[in-house]
């Protein structure tokens, strides 16, 4: 197993002339100004090229988010944190700033070569000026089988166990699939090691991956309103071969963790209405303070409330639009609720409203 981190290969490297900066696998560059809220964890002491180890991604403009792995050993006086560069040359416009405090999920498995629970948060000395990235909503379908995602790294570029090579100062980015557990699971690839709070992606063949030095790092999906972060780079068996897929840190799953330390102005709560004539309904709320946008929900509707409904959730991000209308077929019937958000903050769950066709 490995973990996608400098350290697993720390011995090779000081026998090697190699640097310790990293590349992803089977991708291309990226250009100048893209990924404004990729992050680089760089070692105090180091030059920005040499002393990077893993990556990260901002979330907020005071938190970093990356993996426990990453953070495990850390104190916040031994690294600091790049924003707004794509190149490992100079700060340039870009901005390093310090660490205030390091906050690792209070379940990630210490000492793993595959951790569940790897996702660890960076709060920042100051704010930064750059972009924030959205993290996927939990009830969202962008983890779902099959949907194109993308890595982003200054990883290893030329993975061998021994002499890991290919690192160039640009960042990198690759496409790649969402594969689902099952797959993941099976017997010719991990065999039952990837859990719940894990995401795996890539191809049967390879050839496409994240690699030393990208751990921490986001695997992103383009939505509809932009990009969302659905994955932290975690740990694989090698680099890009085949059956072995990238393991991800499933992130939807961790918004309640993130929001506990990072989020303090909430927006308000949204008061949804619904209105039904013959089969058309029209769902509609006010816009609230502070709320960048809009998360929808439905499920099917149950009475009383039951796994049939809590057991399918789905959501969806409406930005600023704030009614929905549809025309739906006879028998339709469906539980409905809105939350706003600002960031990655959530406002509370409106009230929820049926909506039934008969």
């Amino acid at each position: 197993m490995r973990l996608l981190t400098i350290f697993a290969l720390s011995f090779c490297l000081l026998q090697t002339s190699y640097s310790a900066t990293p590349k992803i696998i089977g991708g291309e560059r990226a250009e100048s100004g893209d990924w404004p809220w990729q992050v680089g964890m760089i070692r105090r002491g180091d030059d920005l090229f040499n002393g990077q180890f893993c990556g990260a991604t901002l979330i907020h403009p005071s938190w970093v988010l990356t993996a426990g792995h990453c953070a495990e050993g850390e104190t916040i006086n031994s690294f600091e944190v790049l924003l707004g560069q794509t190149r490992l040359s100079n700060v340039g416009n870009g901005e390093l700033i310090g660490i205030k405090r390091i906050i690792i999920h209070p379940d990630y498995e210490y000492g793993k070569d595959n951790p569940g629970w790897d996702i660890a948060l960076l709060q920042l000395k100051k704010p930064s000026s750059q972009p924030v990235l959205r993290v996927a909503e939990p009830y969202s379908d962008l983890t779902t089988d099959g949907t194109i995602a993308t890595v982003i790294g200054w990883g290893s570029t030329k993975y061998d166990e021994d002499k890991p090579g290919g690192f160039p100062e640009h960042l990198r980015q690759a496409t790649v699939p969402i594969v689902s557990n099952e797959v993941c699971n099976a017997g010719d690839s991990y065999d039952g090691d990837v859990n719940d709070t894990m995401l795996c992606a890539g191809f049967p063949a390879g050839g496409t991956d994240a690699c030393v030095g990208d751990s921490g790092g986001p695997l992103v999906v383009e939505s509809d309103t932009g990009w969302q972060q659905v994955g932290i780079v975690s740990w694989g068996v090698g680099c890009a071969l085949p059956n072995f897929y990238g393991v991800y840190t499933r992130l939807p799953l961790f918004q309640d963790f993130i929001a506990e330390h990072v989020c303090q102005d909430i927006p308000p709560t949204p008061q949804l209405e619904v209105n039904i004539e013959g089969q058309n309904a029209t769902a509609s709320w006010h816009q609230v303070a502070n709320a960048q946008g809009y998360q929808f929900y439905y499920a099917p509707y149950s009475n009383p409330i039951s796994n049939v409904t809590l057991d399918n959730i789905h959501s969806f991000d409406m930005s600023q639009i704030t009614q929905l209308s549809a025309h739906l077929s006879r028998g339709t019937s469906f539980w409905v609720a809105v939350r706003a958000y600002q960031g990655n903050c959530y406002s509370d769950y409106s009230k929820i409203k049926k909506v039934i066709i008969p």
